[in-house]
Formats: C-alpha cells, structure tokens, sequence
C-alpha cells in the first residue's frame, strides 16, 4: 500500500528511502522490483527508475547496486531466490565468515556474541545462515570485564595512554583471581600498551609493563580494574624504541614472525634438518630458508626467540622429524628435557606395573 507522504517528499528523502529499502530487503540472491519500491513509498514507478539508475552509477558508499536477473539465479543456494534491483552487501561471505570466525575466538559472553555475529551475517546479506554457525557458550570462567577492557584498550593503544590494572591467574576451581605478592596483597601493575592480537587461540595485548625491560604479551581475559591515564601520549616507552637499530620503526611483522609464541626475549638464528615434510616449518616460519638434501631430508635456517622455538619443536618430537643442528644451547635444552621425561615416564610405567626400576 503506498505512504501518501511521500508524494510530496523531496528528492533526498526518496533516495534515502530507496537505499533503506535495498539495505534491509535485498542480497545476491534477493532482488525488489521498482513497482514493489514505488508502492512502498507512495511515488511513481518511473521516479523510483530513475533514482535506481543513478544509484546504480554513483555507487553510493562504494556499494554495488544493480539488478539480478533470472538467468543470475541459475545456481542460487537460497531455497526463495527473487530477481530485481538488489544492493551489494558490506561484506561478502568470505569476509563475513571470517569475523564472525574470529569474533568467536574472543571467549566472549555468548548473548553479545550472537548479537554481534547476527550483524557481521546481515551486513554480509547472510541471514539465513546463522543456524549454520551452532550454538556458542559462554566461558564458565568468562571474566565480565572483558568487552569493557578491549574498548579501553582500544582507546589507549590509538591515543598512547599509559595503563593500570590487576592481572590474574586461575585458582583451582579455574576462575580468575588477581595475582597477589608474596605478603598475599594483590598485586598492581602499569605498562604502555602497543597492539591487541590473536595468537594461538588466545587474545593478547603486546606492551611494556613498567618493571620490566622488554616487551610483555598478555591475555587480555585476565584484566582486571583496567584504567586509562586521561593524558594523550603518556606512555613511559614508544614501541619504536624496542627497535635494536636505534632511530627506526619497530617491524611488528618480523618480530612475531620470529615468535611461533609470543613472548620477550630476542630472536637468533636456528639450523635444523627436517624430513618427509617441510608443513611444520612454513605453517609458523614464513621466511624459513630451505635447501633440499636429498628426497626426504631439508636442511633448514629459522630465526626465533629460542624458548619458543624449544616449544615448538617439542609438539613434533612425537613425529621424530625435526632435528635442531644449531644452537648448541637448545639442543642441551631438548636433551636435558629428554632425561626428565625419560626418567618421570620410567617411574611412572614401573610404578604402573608393580615392578622395580632397574638402571639400564
């Protein structure tokens, strides 16, 4: 049924009204007709025509609009497709599966996340595919600080604040407790924040906490009585300074490309051999540098914080594919490892079966 008031609506409230209705009724696979436009707004149909083929050349917001036609909806996987004039959502389903992929990484409260995802899906003209996402949960020791603390962190990292906060480890039940000193008083800490990132499942906040020299990679879920100092540029140290050349800009993408894991400490050259494969080196070194032995061995040079190699390494010792040449420090590192799981297992087996551990 038409809305009479706009039949004496200016120009602007048509377009506007146009682009509402694009925006809420229409995807890839869904179009609206230009006589279903003109009813909705109580105008003419070639009015509508005419702001349609305007839009369709101005892009507005650098968004397609166009029409589908029948021949487009040949392969559709909608169960309802319609042809007509449709605008190009904000993301496309790639884009969109991959935030709503890592908005479920965030360990969130499961209500907020749902609603988030709900957007990310309608933006990208995918509504109809929540049910495919599943059901999200809650963590049971989801810290409810935790939505507030990345606006806060947000805010401080774009304007260089300087922060305070309590941070927490897990108590035996696993809820997060601040940590406490050695007189059992709860410890306080301040640092310059830098960059929040995934890494390895988890969300951390890369900064200089004040009492330490180098560089610190924290959870952002365990925050606790996070605040902002209110003075723009009051960190005590730039990121740039953590630069070993002095006077250049900090490289974010080789510092964590030499970290498998995040954690301080600096980055050396690593020789090894590896065989069969070369996944495990190129899923976490992207500029490993590898020569071919022979048809099944690869001679290797990484650099890495070498705790993080150590632990890398240690997650393929089951495979028995990875030997590390070079440094001469983290291969008594492994080996020593080796002599303590050697002999916890031995006893464990023997203790096990009843029978007495004899040395070999």
């Amino acid at each position: 049924m038409a809305v009479s008031h706009y039949a004496a609506a200016s120009t602007a409230e048509i377009v506007v009204s146009i682009l509402e209705l694009l925006d809420r009724n229409t995807d890839r696979e869904h179009g609206i007709t230009a006589v279903w436009i003109a009813d909705q707004l109580g105008v003419t149909e070639k009015t509508v025509r005419s702001h349609l083929h305007t839009l369709q050349a101005m892009q507005p917001f650098g968004r397609k609009i166009g029409r589908i036609e029948r021949k487009d909806l040949k392969h559709a996987e909608s169960a309802d497709p319609r042809p007509g004039w449709y605008i190009e959502p904000i993301f496309d389903t790639a884009q969109m599966r991959l935030l709503a992929d890592g908005v479920v990484l965030s360990r969130s409260d499961s209500d907020y996340l749902q609603e988030l995802i709900a957007k990310v899906y309608a933006f990208a003209g995918q509504s109809n595919q929540l049910g495919a996402l599943g059901k999200i949960s809650t963590p049971r020791n989801y810290n409810r600080e935790f939505l507030n603390n990345i606006e806060l962190l947000n805010d401080a990292i774009v304007h260089e604040r300087a922060i305070t906060f309590r941070y927490c480890t897990y108590d035996v039940d696993g809820t997060l407790v601040p940590r406490r000193d050695a007189a059992g008083n709860v410890k306080n800490y301040a640092a310059d924040p830098y960059r929040l990132m995934y890494r390895n499942g988890k969300y951390y906040l890369i900064c200089h906490m004040h009492q330490y020299e180098n560089l610190s990679y924290l959870h952002v879920e365990r925050f606790r009585d996070l605040s902002v100092n209110e003075s723009d540029h009051s960190l005590m140290r730039t990121l740039d300074s953590f630069n070993p050349k002095r006077g250049a800009p900090f490289d974010w993408d080789k510092h964590m490309g030499e970290r498998p894991y995040p954690m301080d400490g600096e980055a050396i050259p690593i020789h090894l051999r590896i065989k069969n494969t070369l996944e495990p080196i190129y899923d976490w070194f992207d500029t490993a540098q590898v020569t071919q032995l022979d048809e099944q061995t690869y001679d290797v040079w990484i650099t890495s914080n070498e705790k993080a190699a150590l632990w890398w390494v240690l997650q393929y010792a089951d495979d028995r594919i990875i030997e590390i040449l070079s440094p001469r420090s983290l291969r008594d590192t492994l080996q020593k490892d080796g002599v303590y799981l050697a002999g916890l297992y031995a006893e464990a087996a023997h203790a096990s079966t009843g029978l007495p551990n004899h040395d070999s």
